[in-house]
């Protein structure tokens, strides 16, 4: 796991480093953006993820109880991996919030813990689910952003090794990245210039298949 320690007045604070797709409804101009200008918007923006049938605020028991009594099947496997990764992201670390087509929207802060809100406007139909096919978006973590949130950058424009990139393009909903990997994704943010090019035909746009959000 990725982390630094810093020493504060005798305590050990440990930063980790996060990278969460957010998933791309199924209609609309903005389906792939929708998530993430919902989460942009609130005040403070947050970063969001589903199972919002359970309070992923709960210690990680009864997170369990909850999961394997709603969704009928034990608390393991990617389900299990994913909502880990949720409970521990903490205050102080730091994540880069991603939609599709392989796209980076921002990196932010965590500056709370993890909590459950229920708003209507965050239940979305999200692709890759069936009948209904709805995700609720109760569950956030709010951020200060320390890049653009409105600075979106295609990952394979911002010339990384391709161990960077690979890693960013993987497909659960959130992973944990290496410091170092962290560093050299938000040096590239930081300096990356668009180049001006005449927009492609809409018949002749290139997509890749990565980042159905799990939840």
């Amino acid at each position: 796991m990725a982390y630094i320690n810093i020493r504060l007045g005798g305590n050990t604070m440990t930063k980790n480093f996060w990278r969460v797709r957010l998933g791309a409804a199924k209609k609309g101009h903005n389906r792939y953006e929708r998530v993430y200008n919902l989460c942009k918007n609130e005040k403070p923006p947050c970063i969001a993820v589903g199972w919002g049938e359970i309070d992923l605020s709960q210690d990680i028991d009864e997170i369990a109880n909850d999961y394997e009594s709603i969704y009928e099947e034990p608390f393991r496997g990617k389900g299990h991996y994913q909502i880990k990764r949720w409970f521990d992201m903490k205050k102080g670390n730091y994540v880069i919030a991603m939609i599709r087509p392989a796209t980076i929207c921002g990196i932010g802060e965590i500056i709370r813990k993890r909590y459950h809100e229920e708003n209507e406007n965050f239940k979305i139909e999200i692709e890759g689910y069936d009948n209904p096919g709805e995700v609720w978006f109760f569950n956030r973590i709010d951020v200060d952003w320390i890049t653009s949130p409105d600075k979106y950058i295609k990952v394979r424009s911002l010339g990384l090794p391709k161990h960077t990139e690979n890693i960013l393009l993987q497909i659960p909903t959130i992973i944990n990245i290496e410091r170092n990997d962290y560093n050299l994704i938000k040096e590239k943010m930081d300096a990356y210039e668009p180049e001006e090019s005449p927009s492609p035909s809409k018949f002749k746009r290139e997509y890749d298949t990565y980042g159905k959000s799990s939840r």
